[in-house]
């Protein structure tokens, strides 16, 4: 590494990715089943979408026709390359799981199946994180609408040429372009580029954090004092793993939300998101 003509910049890029690798590594031969079965046990029951719905989801997704021009582009060129930049895997892994409300063991496969960069390790711990059931959970969640990693556009027309004539300012939101804009492109949603597979984002992820905390407030034996998911190593002991905070409950099944009034970052918190709780018991009775 002296010896290479890399700036410190680079240098410690290449570190930080030798690390991820490793760890990777790490995580696979300690859980080997981490391929297909959540490394926090429990998350196994979580609730996602099943049936003809995840079909009909997952199919869209897969092919690129979510109606999502970001997710489009990268599951597109995924196919027909074989190869997509992390940042946009990571766009398509959040909106599967986040938005889509799939199991993350689907999206683990098709990408397995289609990267010809497939690494079993890497592969799997980034599904896990992303489906909140791995050593680390994602702290972000990607908009599909933003699609900040393409400001220009020139990616998504691209791969999505139906949509290579609209301006820049509609391109990652087609369907709220002017109807004179798209119909001077000979755009025709649902026709020459497809409707939104699911059109309230909002509403899909909030019924996604509602079925992780619903799944959480089942198993609080694997919920310590903090909030913070347990899990089972494989000799038989448990430790602590880090847990988002919308995903953090009390003992009494409550989330843990930082008080307003806390001073000095000192711990202090309070009970929120009833409704979340009621909606959850609601679903629960009528099953």
């Amino acid at each position: 590494m002296d010896s290479a003509s890399l700036s410190p910049e680079e240098i410690k890029t290449f570190w930080r990715r030798l690390v991820w690798r490793d760890l990777a590594y790490y995580q696979l031969f300690t859980f080997p089943l981490m391929r297909e079965t959540s490394i926090r046990a429990h998350y196994e029951n979580t609730e996602w979408v099943t049936g003809n719905e995840e079909k009909r989801r997952l199919e869209a997704w897969k092919w690129g026709k979510t109606g999502y021009p970001i997710v489009d582009a990268g599951m597109r060129e995924l196919y027909e390359t074989g190869w997509m930049t992390q940042s946009v895997r990571m766009i398509a892994a959040s909106f599967l799981t986040e938005y889509l409300r799939v199991n993350w063991v689907k999206g683990c496969e098709w990408f397995h199946y289609t990267l010809v960069d497939a690494d079993s390790a890497i592969n799997a711990m980034m599904w896990q994180n992303a489906g909140r059931s791995g050593i680390d959970q994602w702290n972000f969640v990607m908009s599909p609408e933003n699609a900040s990693q393409d400001s220009s556009g020139e990616y998504t027309k691209r791969w999505v040429p139906e949509l290579s004539s609209l301006p820049k300012g509609v391109i990652h939101r087609p369907w709220q372009a002017p109807k004179a804009v798209l119909e001077r492109e000979g755009i025709v949603l649902g026709k020459t580029y497809p409707h939104r597979i699911v059109k309230n984002l909002k509403e899909e992820r909030a019924k996604s954090v509602e079925h992780v905390l619903s799944m959480r407030r089942s198993s609080q034996e694997f919920n310590n004092e903090r909030g913070y998911d347990l899990i089972t190593l494989p000799n038989g002991e448990r430790t602590v793993v880090f847990t988002e905070k919308e995903y953090r409950l009390d003992q009494n099944g409550d989330v843990f939300v930082k008080s307003s009034s806390s001073k000095g970052g000192k711990g202090l918190y309070k009970k929120k998101q009833e409704k979340i709780r009621k909606r959850s018991e609601k679903r629960q009775r009528r099953r």
